[in-house]
């Protein structure tokens, strides 16, 4: 008899003549058999290991069934030569069963295997075995465990293989642009921003967008994407999440987290440091936010720590540049004043023809023995523009600006040893010879003009302070006295013109105020004398702590670059009433410390020097030694204990001031 019953080798051989493999209903449809006789002879087939089900989705296709590898092998020899099928549908006779005839009960002695079993592994085997009635009689009880075991296993692949095909189709993905998760924003940086959410795989008509657990106005969308314009926030940190519906069920979630930070970080460092010494470091430590970038002047402080230390070499020759930037793109930006420790000053101005004067030339001595004075003013170049030592600047040998009444290095080498400083004055704008130079060469953009392109006739002639050439000049004067050991170098008419700037004309002066570009000049000295060690100061109007406009002093720009400010303060030249003093030039002592008291004010915090022009000499009001104590008392009176005396004539009342330095 046949091995196999008669449907179970037509579907066998049916899947044999598709390749090994086809749904129920096109075996049904082929074989005339209805689907349930299908599914039992296919059951008959899998328990023998010659065929097993494919994976397969509910609701979207039939089961699919396919030969397995073993089925392969023995499949043709089941079905025998029919395997082309019979014409009428009829199954062609088989191999005979061998023990057919030998009379019952009779069983070989040890059963054999059935021809469709050969080559298959031993489980196998015991299934088919179970699928022949008599070839071996009952299955020992192992073999009933073997067979719930292959049942489980195949429960659990078919299960596995569904969880997969379900979960694959619950897969959605949402992906986020416009902001990065753990962003830091600014809030500028947040207007016009738009958060998008891209879902693929999910129900977006189901979208629910949350900020901070709370649902969001103003939501777009646009085929597969979710679009919201953010709106200012709050700082602080804020989250913004979706939700989607899977296709099935379930729901998929995404998320951006970020910050809104509008806060510039706090730098503890003191923008004005206490005056320090000429030729020493300097340290700037202080305290920052643990990762704020900062740079101090051109070099990146590291701030891990949130404490940080830079050692300069020595004190900066102006401001340091200080910016500090956060995460989020907030900065902080402030300069840091290092002002240099001025040395105590009392002194009195000497012209070059005075030091070139046995006579006057003594009686300056005379004030340095009595230990009056510590400090030399020597004129360097004067109002008319004359250098009076001998120099090796081209610019003042060709406009005959050197008069050679002494030798500097001799006057500097000689004051020192007398035990005093030496400070040069330069008169740097006010400058007849240099613009008498300038128009007989055709250099006109050299000097301040009138409207109509003629030198400026105050003074005998202005330079132009925006000209480089005006401007390398002066600088080249004072880079010789400092290679010649001077200490100090003393700017004087730095400054504009008095006047209404609407009557003269400025070459490459766009209009304006122009008080930055004599800062920046003073910016360029000092850079250059602080290289060389050498202090720096500049001579102001009396008037500028609060009318520094008048004539381009802004005296707070100029103290971020001068190492004291040295304001000429001569009670002469108040007009009466002036801060409620009736008649200044006769108040010596009231509109001095009056007038003082501005200056103090203005330079309040910057622990810049105030070294004031005092006077001993007479206008309209005789001055002696009163007068001019008074002076010096009333600056006392507000801390102040430096000044410089000044008298064109270089005739000082010795008894007015007082003997400090024996």
């Amino acid at each position: 008899m046949p091995l196999l019953a008669p449907a179970d080798r037509r579907i066998l051989r049916e899947l044999l003549t598709r390749g090994g493999t086809a749904e129920i209903g096109e075996i049904s449809a082929a074989v005339a058999l209805d689907n349930q006789t299908v599914q039992t002879s296919l059951d008959t087939l899998q328990e023998s290991g010659i065929v097993a089900q494919a994976g397969s989705v509910p609701g979207l296709r039939g089961a699919r069934w396919s030969l397995t590898r073993h089925g392969h092998e023995v499949g043709p020899s089941l079905v025998g030569s029919d395997l082309a099928g019979a014409p009428d549908g009829r199954e062609a006779a088989g191999p005979a069963d061998p023990a057919e005839g030998w009379g019952f009960p009779w069983r070989p002695p040890k059963p054999e295997a059935p021809l469709y079993a050969t080559g298959l592994s031993r489980r196998a085997r015991r299934a088919a075995d179970r699928a022949v009635i008599g070839i071996a009689g009952p299955p020992p009880k192992r073999r009933g465990r073997g067979r719930a075991i292959v049942a489980i296993l195949l429960a659990v692949a078919t299960i596995g293989v569904g969880f997969v095909a379900v979960n694959a189709l619950r897969v959605t993905e949402i992906t986020v642009s416009g902001i990065n998760d753990g962003a830091m924003v600014r809030p500028a940086g947040l207007a016009g921003t738009v958060l998008e959410f891209s879902v693929d795989g999910g129900d977006v008509t189901s979208a629910q967008m949350l900020l901070d657990g709370f649902p969001v106005s103003g939501v777009q969308r646009y085929d597969n994407r979710i679009v919201w314009p953010v709106p200012e926030l709050t700082e602080g940190a804020h989250v913004v999440t979706l939700d989607v519906d899977r296709r099935f069920f379930g729901t998929a979630t995404a998320a951006v987290t970020f910050t809104v930070d509008g806060t510039p970080p706090a730098v503890e460092l003191p923008r004005v440091f206490e005056p320090v010494a000429l030729d020493e470091p300097v340290v700037l430590a202080g305290s920052v936010e643990p990762g704020v970038s900062l740079q101090i002047g051109d070099q990146r402080v590291d701030t891990a720590s949130g404490s940080f230390s830079l050692t300069l070499p020595s004190p900066p020759g102006g401001p340091v540049p200080v910016i500090a930037t956060d995460a989020a793109g907030n900065s902080t930006e402030f300069d840091v004043i290092v002002p240099i420790g001025y040395p105590h000053t009392t002194g009195v101005h000497v012209t070059a023809a005075a030091w070139d004067h046995d006579g006057l030339r003594e009686s300056v001595v005379e004030l340095i023995e009595q230990g009056r004075i510590n400090a030399v003013q020597l004129d360097l170049k004067d109002e008319d523009g004359r250098i009076g030592h001998r120099t090796n600047v081209r610019l003042a040998q060709l406009s005959g600006a050197s008069r050679e009444l002494y030798d500097l290095r001799e006057a500097i080498d000689e004051l020192h040893d007398l035990g005093v400083r030496v400070i040069g004055r330069i008169v740097a704008f006010n400058d007849p010879t240099l613009t008498r130079y300038a128009v007989a060469n055709g250099d006109l953009d050299w000097v301040v003009q009138t409207p109509d392109g003629r030198p400026l006739a105050k003074y005998g002639g202005f330079t132009n302070f925006n000209n480089p050439i005006v401007r390398q000049y002066n600088l080249d004067i004072a880079a010789e006295a400092a290679e010649a050991g001077i200490d100090d170098i003393l700017w004087d008419y730095m400054r504009r013109p008095e006047g209404d700037l609407s009557g003269m004309r400025i070459p490459g002066w766009d209009g304006g105020d122009p008080s930055p570009v004599i800062v920046s000049f003073l910016a360029e000295a000092n850079s250059m004398l602080r290289e060389a060690q050498v202090f720096h100061g500049v001579s102001v109007f009396g008037i500028a702590a609060d009318r520094g406009e008048w004539v381009a002093q802004d005296i707070g720009a100029m103290s971020d670059h001068v190492d004291y400010v040295a304001p000429m303060v001569y009670p002469s030249h108040w007009g009466r009433g002036e801060y409620g003093v009736v008649h200044p030039e006769a108040q010596p002592y009231d509109i001095t410390k009056a007038s003082l008291a501005q200056f103090q004010r203005v330079l309040a915090g910057t622990n810049t020097a105030v070294v004031p022009w005092l006077q001993d000499f007479s206008m309209r009001v005789n001055y002696g030694p009163a007068e001019v104590r008074a002076q010096i008392d009333a600056a006392a009176d507000l801390g102040i204990s430096d000044w410089l005396l000044w008298d064109p004539q270089v005739t000082y009342t010795n008894e007015g001031i007082p003997v400090s330095y024996r």
